[in-house]
């Protein structure tokens, strides 16, 4: 799924106008209308129950607005109100808020459309004690801000926002719900949380991530008539990866085959007291499909033979183990310690050339505490926000505000593939963005993380390309997470073990064909 930044939207309808000759009041009509047939479908009760309220900002996406409300009006839907925060003559723009704004050209031309068609329509600002009528609506529809804004929210935009969220009815947003950062889904002060947000050409990077799939609520993408053209010239950065791709990527398994096709996985995992980070990730690389597993560490993993005794091991410190043309795939860093005999390791795999390597966990922190970056650019490093925020030397905090950025900083900085592990997860290599569209925060747990990386190391050994194994992966390991949420089990009480035991039933459905 291709998914478009805030300037690449404008670029997209920049170029539909300019080229196509497709002026703003015909798109904006399109979107209105589309909308508006959309909420129809989807809430047609809500609207025949009580009152409709459609709350208009001052810019273009309060226009969409004006023209859903006519549509609405059109179709019968006569107890409606038009409730409008837009100032006739407004503030300059300000800096410092996302209050002081003018009515745009097109925001007039459809409200004296809305007068015509005799719809009533309630001043907040010149009349704030109105704003109590928005209590009494059944639905609503949030056009006040759409996705450029970038500046915190105020009064009387705030307040109003918060009387919406408070009242027990539905909210449909207009392309992204007011309030929300479309780019990077975060809160810019307050936002609206919608039942359904309708989007327009292209979904945006910002409902996917942070707090975006929680104020986006269902996410409806709507054509309302760019070019096909000017999708393929507007070249986005962004992409979702969803289980249709998923299961395109998820290697088939012939009757005549053997395991000596199917790849061999070494994993340096594990020390006494941490062998069981190996096992998981010896376990989970056996169950997406492998042939053979080796979990490598200095010293014997003795008790793992006992819990899975189809795990190979060895020990590291024995020269003759040093075979790398013997492994197809390799994982490094769970439970592995972090230290010069680590960074040693991970020197040696690379002048080996080894081209499919998983660099996890400890290993991760080795690398930036022994200096070891750039890796070879078909590498994937899995970091989690605290691991990235010790790459790029800032806070947690920070990387969690924008993931896209900083993933992408991450892999023009170590060289290599970055999946940042978290809600969501983000796949980051050579400028662009795949946003794993499955996931939550059951998979908060240590010991989530030493699955996911045998489960890409897995699909590596048996020749899938590292992005495909690292996004498939990563998709299958979240939605194990939903479907344990689905099935009605509590976040909290998944854990790593759990989603060994669980890969095989979901894999099975997956390749069964049709979609889960």
């Amino acid at each position: 799924m291709r998914i478009a930044t805030v300037e690449q939207s404008r670029e997209i309808d920049r170029l539909s106008q300019v080229e196509y000759g497709l002026p703003g009041d015909i798109l904006m009509e399109a979107a209105g209308c589309s909308a508006a047939r959309e909420i129809e479908q989807s809430y047609f009760p809500e609207l025949k129950r009580g009152t409709i309220g459609v709350v208009c900002g001052p810019g273009n996406n309060g226009g969409d607005g004006l023209v859903v409300a006519r549509h609405l009006h059109s179709s019968g839907h006569r107890d409606l109100i038009v409730f409008v925060i837009a100032p006739p003559h407004g503030l300059q723009r300000s800096q410092k808020s996302a209050q002081k704004q003018q009515q745009s050209d097109l925001f007039q031309i459809q409200m004296k459309r809305v007068e015509k068609q005799g719809i009533r329509v309630v001043d907040l600002v010149a009349s704030p004690s109105q704003m109590e009528q928005l209590r009494s609506c059944t639905l609503f529809v949030d056009a006040i801000f759409g996705t450029g804004l970038r500046l915190r929210i105020e009064d009387p935009f705030a307040r109003v926002i918060e009387v919406m969220n408070s009242v027990q009815s539905p909210i449909v947003a207009m392309d992204t719900p007011s309030g929300l950062d479309a780019d990077r889904g975060t809160v810019l002060g307050v936002a609206v949380r919608a039942a359904m947000t309708c989007t327009f050409g292209l979904a945006k990077p910002g409902f996917f991530v942070n707090e975006g799939p929680s104020r986006v609520g269902r996410l409806r993408i709507l054509p309302i008539g760019f070019p096909l053209e000017v999708f393929r010239k507007v070249a986005v950065s962004h992409f979702g990866f969803n289980e249709k791709l998923a299961r395109r990527y998820l290697p088939k398994r012939q009757d005549t085959s053997n395991k000596s096709n199917h790849g061999r996985v070494m994993v340096f995992a594990g020390q006494p007291g941490m062998w069981g980070a190996g096992l998981l990730a010896s376990s989970a690389a056996y169950r997406m499909g492998v042939g053979y597993v080796t979990l490598a560490g200095f010293g014997e993993p003795l008790d793992v033979l006992t819990s899975m005794p189809e795990v190979l091991t060895a020990n590291i410190e024995q020269e003759k183990f040093w075979r790398p043309e013997a492994w197809d795939a390799v994982v490094i860093g769970p439970g592995f310690g972090v230290n010069a005999k680590t960074a040693d390791l991970i020197e040696r795999l690379r002048a080996s050339g080894a081209t499919s390597v998983v660099v996890d966990a400890d290993a991760i922190t080795t690398c930036v505490d022994f200096r070891l970056f750039p890796l070879p650019e078909s590498w994937i490093l899995t970091p989690h926000a605290g691991e990235l925020a010790r790459i790029l030397n800032v806070d947690a905090q920070t990387i969690e505000k924008d993931r896209y950025a900083h993933a992408l900083q991450a892999s023009r900085y170590t060289g290599c593939h970055v999946l940042l592990k978290g809600f969501r997860s983000v796949l980051a290599h050579r400028n662009r963005c795949l946003v794993i569209m499955a996931g939550n925060s059951a998979l908060a747990k240590a010991g989530t993380g030493d699955v996911l990386s045998g489960m890409i190391a897995s699909l590596l050994a048996q020749k899938v390309e590292p992005v495909q194994a690292a996004a498939t992966a990563a998709y299958i390991h979240g939605r194990m997470a939903d479907e344990w949420v689905r099935s009605g089990k509590d976040k909290r009480a998944l854990t790593a073990s759990d989603l060994r035991e669980q890969l095989p039933v979901l894999m099975a459905r997956l390749a069964g064909g049709a979609l889960l």
